[in-house]
């Protein structure tokens, strides 16, 4: 089977997890690889174009809108009336160092940054980041200093992400260990005889509809939110068990990957 066969048949055939199971593991890491790489790249590209977006309109609004404001001492400081807010094209920014705005005021929001006295909040795709700025109290900025940071911070993004990819694959690997032990339990379940690599196949292959959802949940704007982890996982290991539980009854012989 080539790459396009591989990733169709492990989404909609069953039977063929008996062939996946004895698959060289230099082919099965090849494919979980090119999979997941495609997936970051889809992933990456749309992050990296909401947060460009996000810092363009961020960098426009602070040269025409916001009055002066500074950061020193792990303390922030603002000339205007407060709370400040702008909100445009589901980006919400607030400042209020007075302690009336609270998380709960962007928590909604697609995508959003609140600056308190003490904390900067950063809201994306559903997830939020707390900064406390004591951690800041070296720097001294100020609103001049930012504005000429930002085209900067566009392409900072992407080296992040480039290096983001290998922590991210590392994970993608922790993760099929994982779903691996599912395969070992399932193995054990139906009566099969797999060896360890045999279940490792097993899992790569049952992961590939569940990191195909989890690219389309990021491209929708995260619409799960938390009940991503449990539906990925719950797909991800009723897949392994399905594998396994229509594989034909294999003899010892046949457990070393043959392909």
């Amino acid at each position: 089977m080539n790459l396009i066969e591989q990733f169709g048949n492990s989404i909609w055939n069953f039977r063929a997890y008996h062939s996946f199971s004895r698959t060289r593991g230099s082919r099965s890491f090849l494919y979980i690889f090119l999979l997941f790489l495609l997936v970051y790249l889809i992933s990456s590209i749309y992050n990296g174009a909401q947060l460009n977006h996000g810092i363009g309109l961020l960098q426009g609004n602070l040269a025409e809108n916001v009055p002066d404001f500074s950061l020193s001492n792990g303390k922030f400081y603002f000339a205007g009336e407060m709370p400040f807010r702008i909100e445009e094209e589901g980006f919400t920014f607030i400042i209020d160092t007075t302690g009336q705005t609270s998380l709960d005021d962007i928590k909604n929001t697609p995508n959003g940054i609140l600056i308190t006295e003490n904390e900067l909040i950063v809201v994306q795709m559903g997830k939020t980041e707390i900064t406390p700025l004591s951690m800041l109290a070296p720097l001294e900025i100020s609103k001049d200093q930012i504005i000429q940071f930002l085209p900067a911070l566009k392409m900072l993004i992407y080296i992040v992400f480039a290096i983001g990819f290998i922590f991210a694959f590392a994970g993608k690997l922790f993760g099929i260990l994982i779903l691996s032990l599912a395969a070992k339990i399932a193995t054990a379940l139906f009566r099969q005889k797999l060896t360890f690599l045999n279940q490792w196949n097993v899992a790569i292959y049952a992961s590939t509809l569940p990191t195909l959802l989890k690219l389309v949940h990021t491209l929708l704007g995260s619409p799960l939110g938390g009940f991503l982890f449990f539906i990925y996982w719950g797909l991800a290991i009723a897949y392994v068990f399905l594998g396994i539980y229509y594989m034909p009854r294999i003899t010892e012989a046949e457990t070393v990957p043959a392909e």
